[in-house]
């Protein structure tokens, strides 16, 4: 059988490593295991990707970029649980932030991603934030998987008030440190220190708010306007679900909170950015580059003023679960995917790359398929989740089902981008509707192979 772990390491940059003995002792390199460094933002939109100018430049002609890529579940805890477990939020069962966050988790931390990669022969580290609720739950515990712990243990999210656990030890960051430099250095200390194979969890907390920039970025996008988009204060939401509907109009004082915001988000990025550039350049000169496959994603997304609502998450509306998916492997191949993949694909393929062995059924499926070939087979559909609502997200449509009331929501991307007009009930989409409804009945308490959805959805009608 042919392994698509060498194929990955080897066969998308056979060329550039041909010619010179520096290029076959690379070669060499690469009949091992590849690092792994998993970075992850916190409520990172998809459309922010567009205010990291260094993160642009590394994955601009070096990366695959996942443009139809959604979280399992649009809210931080149960995203991050799925990130670590490969499962789906009613699998792994953390359903909330605080109650439901670490104290669920860490029912599961023996038997995770970490643990597996350490018994493939991975030096694992984590930087940063963690699982909601851990700093009040276990700010002392290092959990099972790690050589090397550095997570936030304080739970405010402050940028320039923090407490670390250092490997047992709390550490107080109390004079000013701001914490996405401080979490970037972190990661270039483990990075000078890791023996390879190594995978490294970077999970700083910008932008999340209050989104504190770091002073040199301060007022940096004063005077750049928030962009807006056509559902911004959506004027008629007259065929939303009753709390969409209950939403009153943004006021003009609101208005210009949420422009405050979204400044503050994007010069919060800007440090983040640089921290990104900064690992790049280390791997570059270590020479690991060529053995690493780096990802960059965020654990959900961020609704700023859209259909109404003010700063939030936890919606399945396309701002809240759609987020950045890019992937550089080895050899810097470059492209893009329009499959709707989901960020426990990621868990998945990180378990095949490393040669791991998953002790669950995964729920997610592994992207190495996809990596190395944009027409290879996939879902056609993929479960989205949140606290009031379920759905599925589809390479052309949007559909999501209010259980506690029975509302639906059905939107055409294709015409739609902004989901504007809720086709749901109407008779040119009734046979997608009763396809995506069939879809969504087999998706929303699936578990393993049960959770790949490969028929075929009708064309959007013209």
């Amino acid at each position: 059988m042919v392994d698509r772990r060498n194929l990955i390491k080897l066969g998308l940059a056979a060329p550039a490593l041909l010619g010179t003995p520096a290029r076959a002792g690379r070669a060499r390199r690469r009949a091992g295991k590849p690092n792994l460094i998993h970075i992850c933002a916190d409520d990172m939109r998809y459309d922010d990707f567009a205010l990291m100018p260094n993160l642009r430049r590394i994955f601009r002609h070096a990366g695959i970029k996942f443009g139809r890529h959604t979280v399992s579940f649009s809210l931080c805890a149960p995203s991050r649980a799925g990130m670590l477990t490969g499962l789906q939020a009613h699998n792994h069962g953390v359903l909330g932030n605080r109650k439901g966050g670490y104290e669920v988790y860490r029912t599961l931390e023996d038997n995770a991603l970490p643990v597996w990669l350490t018994n493939a022969g991975y030096f694992v580290g984590h930087v940063g934030k963690f699982i909601n609720n851990y700093g009040k739950i276990a700010p002392k515990h290092v959990p099972p998987g790690y050589a090397d712990w550095r997570a936030m243990a304080s739970e405010k999210l402050d940028y320039t008030d923090f407490l670390l656990n250092e490997n047992g030890t709390l550490v107080d960051y109390d004079h000013g440190e701001y914490t996405t430099e401080v979490f970037t250095q972190k990661a270039l200390n483990f990075l000078g220190m890791a023996p390879e194979p190594f995978a490294l969890f970077f999970w700083p907390n910008a932008p999340h708010l209050p989104a504190t920039p770091a002073e040199q970025d301060k007022g940096s996008f004063a005077n750049v306007d928030m962009p807006i988009t056509p559902n911004f204060n959506e004027a008629d939401v007259s065929d939303k679900p009753r709390a969409i509907r209950d939403l009153p109009l943004l006021t003009p004082e609101e208005i210009a909170a949420v422009q405050d915001i979204w400044r503050s988000r994007a010069e919060c990025l800007q440090s983040l950015d640089r921290g990104i550039a900064a690992i790049v350049s280390a791997l570059t000169t270590a020479g690991q580059l060529e053995n690493t496959h780096i990802v960059f994603t965020s654990d959900n997304g961020f609704l700023l003023g859209e259909h109404r609502v003010g700063d939030d998450k936890d919606l399945v509306y396309e701002e809240s679960t759609r987020v950045p998916l890019v992937w550089r492997m080895p050899g810097g191949a470059a492209g893009a995917r329009d499959n709707p993949v989901t960020n426990i694909d990621v868990t998945a393929a990180f378990v095949e790359l490393s040669g791991a062995s998953a002790g669950r059924v995964l729920d997610g499926r592994s992207l190495v398929p996809l990596l190395m070939d944009a027409k290879a087979p996939w879902n056609t559909a993929v479960l989205l989740q949140c606290t009031q609502t379920r759905g599925l997200a589809t390479q052309h449509y949007r559909y999501a089902v209010w259980p506690e009331t029975g509302e639906t929501e059905l939107y055409d991307l294709s015409t739609d981008p902004y989901e504007l007009q809720n086709r749901s009930g109407t008779h040119e989409y009734r046979k997608v509707e009763a396809d995506l409804a069939q879809a969504f009945a087999a998706l929303d308490q699936c578990e393993g192979t049960g959770c790949a959805w490969t028929g075929k959805f009708p064309r959007p009608p013209k």
